[in-house]
């Protein structure tokens, strides 16, 4: 996915394009990209996305999984097991899991509060996730916490800041490091449609360009900030508009195509590992649940275009009847996928569910540097 190609390839985006943008259509069979002011649309080949049949099966396994962790925690909390709050990513499980997929194991992952795929993705295993939300001792955070505040040092994710917009200079000091390092490593993170108006995310965004760090930034584009709508957030036709500006690629694309989502994070990757540094990545999706547990989502809510993308985008139902159009995989193994996913994330609540909690004695341990 280098410069050259998404300046010559695909048909060029018109202002009249981005004036009538609407997401849910114009992304249906395609992408943008942008590119110093050369914004180009890109027909998706959906024989192009279709990796080797095992890459597909574990995308598929892990997009179940995170679904079924999400549920199962949606199932603990409401029994009184989750003693903070939790927020979900159902509708956005496609591009946290097939981004975060793309990482080698010493690549480092630096997420927001919904992405507990790329967490599941990555490899941070469910009953330590249960855990954490469960405040006990057996979590990341040694039950400290009992919220989203998680991080996972063994499979190098770094622990979430509640200042959102804060993650992504952060991560543009991770990548830094790897960097100076040179070992051709580069860093993920995330950024939501709200948080994009943090003046951290600019100054990240902007530092991460300038030092040509290896550093892919997806902004999750879930069309609401909490309660506030997308028109409320900014006033350019969509975000991606602005890599550009930054002097960087950019692309907008479906969040819920999980092999697309693969793809272009992939690629986007490997430019950053040659040195060619950063990429910003616009994945629009829609946020299917409400903004936390606690939050009544249909008092705000446009129901009908959510019903719309539920219908036709939901991101698992999506991927199954892909696979299963494209001879990938039979009903039966798409169905033993997700059997298998939600055994696993029923047998880590109740492993979790058996860790005591912290004790009160070590309350100081791993506060004060020794």
């Amino acid at each position: 996915m280098s410069g050259t190609k998404a300046e010559t390839s695909g048909s060029p985006v018109t202002r009249e394009d981005l004036a009538r943008l609407d997401y849910f259509e114009d992304l249906r069979d395609r992408y943008l990209s942008i590119e110093s002011l050369d914004a180009r649309w890109h027909p998706i080949d959906q024989a192009d996305l279709t990796s080797d049949r095992d890459t597909c099966m574990r995308i598929h396994h892990l997009i179940s999984l995170t679904r079924s962790v999400e549920e199962t925690l949606d199932s603990a909390f409401r029994s009184g097991h989750v003693p903070g709050t939790a927020f979900f990513g159902r509708g956005n499980e496609a591009a946290s899991v097939a981004s975060a997929a793309c990482l080698d194991d010493e690549e480092w992952l630096i997420p927001m509060h919904r992405n507990c795929g790329a967490h599941i993705a990555k490899g941070h295993p469910p009953v330590s996730i249960m855990a954490h939300f469960f405040g006990r001792a057996g979590g990341p955070s040694s039950g400290r916490d009992g919220n989203f505040h998680m991080g996972y040092r063994p499979r190098k994710i770094t622990q979430l800041i509640s200042h959102i917009g804060t993650m992504v200079p952060i991560a543009a000091g991770v990548a830094w490091a790897e960097k100076l390092r040179g070992q051709g490593r580069a860093a993920l993170t995330y950024i939501g449609d709200g948080g994009t108006s943090a003046g951290d995310v600019h100054e990240g965004m902007n530092f991460a360009t300038v030092q040509k760090l290896p550093l892919v930034i997806i902004i999750d584009n879930n069309q609401y900030a909490y309660k506030t709508l997308l028109k409320e957030q900014f006033a350019c036709e969509s975000l991606v508009l602005r890599a550009p500006g930054y002097g960087m690629p950019g692309y907008l694309v479906d969040g819920t195509n999980a092999l697309l989502m693969h793809k272009i994070c992939g690629e986007a990757l490997e430019r950053a590992r040659a040195g060619e540094g950063p990429t910003l990545i616009e994945s629009v999706t829609i946020r299917a649940v409400g903004h936390s547990v606690y939050d009544k989502y249909s008092d705000y809510v446009d129901m009908e275009l959510l019903n719309r993308w539920n219908e036709e985008r939901d991101p698992v139902k999506r991927l199954d009847a892909y696979l299963l159009a494209g001879g990938i995989a039979t009903e039966d193994e798409i169905g033993e996928s997700h059997v298998r996913a939600r055994k696993e994330a029923e047998e880590a609540r109740e492993e979790a569910l058996k860790m005591p909690f912290p004790d009160p004695e070590k309350v100081e341990d791993d506060v004060y540097a020794p």
